[in-house]
């Protein structure tokens, strides 16, 4: 059930905010009434998800089905309160129908859709508010939802991709350090006393294992809760503007990964772009939608300059150029679009060349990280075996 945050006021014109659970607004406003104030502003707080299953986290394919439903059912003349409606009752994460049916009860009260969708980013994202919001004034709203649902449902076939790819690096570099930390915590200790009392000196190397090996002992616990701590803390500051920018910044610079979020973030800028142009808005106001559409908070930055620079009147193949993380090509295509006045067209032939260009690059990165994580794994169990045996080949060859 979702929290609203409202502002309120009686007749006397004192105000009131909070926030209270409710399952519609309707519920709100009913409330308030029974305390002598009526509703003047209220949205949903937060972004509240089901933990699981039906009720689940709403994503990129749900919003692309949902795009694709409602464009067939306007399409065929049914009114948009109707579609509404009817996408509510067929809508199957429970989120999603608490969502339409406030939506639902909005437009029944007269608002237009783009003003009844504004509270619920989850479900309407800032780029399908604005499309949607083209779509009513031009009266093609149908034609934008369709375009619509092809973007979501590239953007969530990349999203996939990348996730199936990275499951096995992933999987393998659990499996290293689990295999580490057993070695380092319960065999060396069973050889550790064994080789101390061979007498002789022992290998630098093989003091230094066992040195690692008691201190990783005796400290373990200490060792998990700082582990969890920095793992905590490291996805709390990622998730801040300044912690975001910095770790979408080494993305763009790590020599495996930075092809493929350079083409990724250049695919979905063409993707974009061409439906903003193809829909009637203006360049700039396109290039300032499209600082919050990349993805990537770094190269969203710099996003910025080229929008002055664009504003300024000097196209926009020279700006994004200066920007220097686009390829040549996407550059040439912006050059060739500007001069015939094809520039939707050309941007949107250049992004499926991009999409079939990002799938090679994330096999290619998957490719090279696989063996290097295997490598890394066998030379780390290699040192540690090494370690263990090199007293005893020692005390052999001292024996014979």
């Amino acid at each position: 059930m979702p929290v609203y945050i409202y502002s309120a006021k009686n007749l006397k014109g004192e105000s009131l905010d909070g926030e209270f659970e409710a399952l519609s607004t309707e519920a709100l406003e009913q409330m308030l009434r029974s305390k002598g104030y009526f509703l003047v502003e209220s949205r949903v707080k937060g972004k509240e998800f089901e933990v699981s299953g039906l009720g689940g986290k709403i994503n990129a394919k749900d919003i692309a089905v949902f795009c694709r439903q409602f464009a067939v059912i306007i399409s065929s003349g049914i009114t948009i309160v109707e579609a509404i409606s009817i996408l509510r009752d067929q809508a199957s994460k429970k989120r999603m129908k608490i969502v339409l049916e406030e939506v639902h009860s909005e437009l029944q009260k007269g608002r237009v859709l783009s003003e009844a969708i504004a509270p619920y980013e989850d479900l309407f994202p800032e780029f399908m508010k604005n499309m949607i919001s083209v779509g009513e004034a031009s009266g093609s709203l149908d034609s934008i939802l369709n375009q619509l649902a092809d973007y979501y449902e590239n953007d969530y076939k990349i999203r996939r991709k990348i996730k199936s790819a990275m499951t096995y690096p992933i999987i393998l570099g659990v499996l290293t350090v689990g295999v580490v930390v057993l070695l380092m915590v319960a065999v060396i200790p069973m050889f550790s006393g064994m080789l101390t009392d061979m007498g002789g000196e022992l290998p630098g190397i093989t003091k230094l294992l066992i040195a690692i090996s008691n201190f990783m002992t005796d400290n373990i616990l200490i060792l998990i809760a700082f582990t969890v701590i920095l793992i905590i803390g490291f996805t709390s500051y990622i998730k801040t503007d300044k912690g975001r920018l910095w770790f979408d910044g080494v993305k763009i610079k790590l020599p495996v990964i930075k092809n493929t979020v350079l083409k990724t973030v250049t695919a979905r800028f063409a993707r974009s772009m061409s439906i903003l142009l193809k829909s009637g808005i203006p360049i700039v106001n396109a290039m300032e939608i499209m600082q919050h559409l990349i993805g990537n908070r770094a190269v969203e930055e710099k996003f910025s300059n080229a929008t002055d620079d664009i504003q300024e009147g000097r196209g926009i193949a020279g700006p994004m150029k200066s920007l220097e993380i686009f390829p040549p090509l996407l550059i040439h295509m912006i050059v060739v679009g500007e001069s015939t006045g094809e520039l939707d067209e050309m941007l949107g032939r250049t992004a499926g060349f991009f999409d079939e260009e990002v799938e090679e690059s994330i096999e290619k990165a998957v490719s090279m990280i696989e063996p290097a994580m295997i490598i890394i794994m066998a030379a780390i169990i290699g040192v540690i075996i090494l370690s263990v045996m090199l007293p005893m080949v020692t005390l052999m060859e001292t024996v014979n």
